[in-house]
């Protein structure tokens, strides 16, 4: 009876109401293995409150998240699998380059740490998001055993042939690499972060680290036969992006000795960039070396004053219009050129009242989106940054442009990535399904890769060419 009752008693202190909640009384032991012999065993009573679920519950206003980093269902997310090595920048020494402390600015990459919402916010949308992790599977999918990604798609082990549209390039491993990798970056996923492709992210920058020569008094050369100055340009945004996003003390010297290559590259006459070192230079491969050289700005790495007031002397040399419009080599007006010249400008002093910026917005919004991704990346930023009317109008037409050109039928090894050969589209057929399946990730990436240039201005007084 005695017993009957104690039993009773403490049924009666564990009574709950089981509709909402049940408890369940768990005895913790302390191994007694692990203490050390002066202290006494305990005995732990814990009561965790569960709460029942209700069967008659319906799911009501189910957002889709992380649907960058996390595939759909629907959709197989196995990316390529590489051999996940270091870095590879350990037998890197750092060599006398001649460059001295410059200016530095703030990091404007932090949107990518909440991709997603800040998407939504800026004029993506869910179907603009699935886009970005389709064409990401895609590109996980072709990357090569060694690390690195070659323009040369159907070589890659998954692909052997199954997707149409290679690229020429065969020997720019540097600039396939970089490409490879961006898009990655332009979400949030780096060699340290990323649910599905950090390892792809590391394995990408181990290859560029064996790839990097260092020539003394020069920097780090990522110069290759076929993708010239512009894998350099690429490879260094690469570098200085995943620093600035990790601060992984393994990349802080190769990323500054691609910025002190860069510096040594430019012509000392003229200040452009062109395929070879200190060549004469031309609005293509500039693009790439300033905007190079503004992810080492936003790294804090060191970057002289005068390469960036250089680059103006050259947009100046082919600018029309009173610098609304560029062209290739000498002063005139074409798509692609007006985008990069704006964004640079952008990027190093103009300020958004500007009239030359204003008439060159204009003169971009009447010529595009088109089917030159190459125009459609650069333009896309440059609206974004001006934002307003314009901006609006652009992104409607550019986002579903994108979502609805993407090759969408599981059935094919291509389903993800993008390929059109417009005429005059630039790089179709060096670069291939590889290269337009990068811009156009990167391009939907839009609302989060960079931080509004305007609106740092007016919240932190940052942009602007260095000063002294």
């Amino acid at each position: 009876m005695a017993i009957h009752t104690v039993l009773l008693l403490s049924l009666a202190l564990m009574s709950v109401d089981t509709n909402t909640k049940r408890v369940v009384q768990l005895e913790i032991s302390v191994d007694e293995a692990e203490v050390f012999e002066e202290e006494e065993i305990e005995t732990i009573d814990i009561d965790i409150i569960i709460p029942e679920s209700d069967p008659t519950d319906e799911v009501t206003d189910v957002e889709v998240t992380d649907i960058v980093t996390e595939v759909a269902a629907e959709d197989d997310p196995a990316p390529m699998m590489v051999e996940v090595d270091p870095l590879g920048f350990g037998n890197l020494i750092e060599t006398n380059t001649g460059v001295t402390r410059g200016y530095v600015s703030g990091n404007g990459l932090g949107l990518r740490k909440n991709a997603q919402q800040t998407a939504y916010r800026n004029g993506g949308n869910s179907a603009s998001e699935l886009a970005v992790a389709r064409g990401l599977q895609w590109i996980s999918r072709h990357q090569m055993p060694d690390g690195g990604w070659n323009f040369n798609h159907a070589i890659a082990q998954q692909c052997q042939g199954k997707c149409k549209n290679p690229g020429s390039q065969e020997k720019a491993r540097n600039g396939a690499t970089a490409l490879g990798i961006l898009p990655f970056l332009g979400c949030g996923i780096t060699h340290k972060e990323g649910k599905l492709y950090k390892d792809n992210v590391r394995a990408g920058l181990y290859f560029l680290g064996k790839r990097m020569k260092l020539e003394a008094g020069k920097g780090g050369s990522f110069h290759e036969e076929g993708g010239t100055m512009y894998s350099h340009g690429l490879a260094t945004i690469c570098l200085t992006e995943a620093y600035a996003m990790t601060k992984d003390k393994e990349l802080q010297m190769p990323a500054q000795a691609a910025v002190n290559f860069v510096v040594y590259a430019q012509d000392p006459a003229g200040g452009g960039w062109r395929y070879a070192p200190r060549q004469k230079g031309d609005t293509s491969v500039v693009g790439w070396q300033m905007m190079a050289l503004k992810s080492g700005y936003m790294a804090y790495l060191t970057v002289p004053q005068d390469t960036a007031k250089k680059a103006m002397n050259f947009l100046d040399s082919v600018q029309s219009n009173s610098g609304a419009n560029y062209a290739y080599e000498n002063p005139g007006a074409t798509p692609a050129c007006t985008a990069i010249g704006l964004l640079c400008r952008m990027y190093y002093g103009w300020k958004k009242d500007n009239p030359a910026l204003e008439r060159g917005v204009e003169f971009l919004s009447s010529k595009g989106p088109t089917d030159d991704m190459y125009f459609n990346y650069y333009a896309t930023q440059v609206m974004h940054h001006y934002d307003g009317p314009l901006w609006r109008k652009w992104n409607t037409r550019m986002r579903d442009q994108l979502v609805e050109t993407q090759i969408s039928d599981k059935n094919s090894h291509e389903f993800g990535s993008w390929f059109s050969g417009g005429g005059g589209d630039h790089g179709t057929a060096s670069g291939g399904r590889l290269y337009k399946t990068a811009l156009s990730v990167m391009t939907l990436e839009v609302y989060y890769r960079h931080s509004p240039i305007y609106q740092q201005q007016s919240t932190e007084g940052a942009g602007g060419l260095p000063q002294e």
